[in-house]
């Protein structure tokens, strides 16, 4: 084995490994990437959906007489002595 081609042989083979390795390396950093972004854009999810649920609360009560007088009252467009009257 004391032949040169061997050396040559080896040497190729060694780095085919490091090559392989970076190359598995890489793949990891892009998979603990990919995580990350995942779980930043479920996270980003679950607040639009949380923001959603309260404008259709929002809508829902807007809906309702009580919630529409007790709002322009609050806003001071009525004032506590004058009576509200819808049309």
């Amino acid at each position: 084995m004391d032949r040169p081609i061997y050396r040559i042989l080896h040497l190729v083979f060694a780095l085919g490994l490091a090559h392989a390795l970076f190359l598995l390396g890489q793949e990891g950093v892009r998979a603990y990437e990919l995580a990350r972004e995942r779980a930043r854009l479920e996270e980003a999810l679950r607040q639009a959906e949380a923001r959603v649920a309260r404008l259709e609360a929002e809508v829902k009560a807007v809906k309702d007489p009580a919630y529409l007088e007790a709002l322009v009252r609050r806003l001071g467009f009525v004032r506590q002595e004058e009576i509200l009257r819808r049309r």
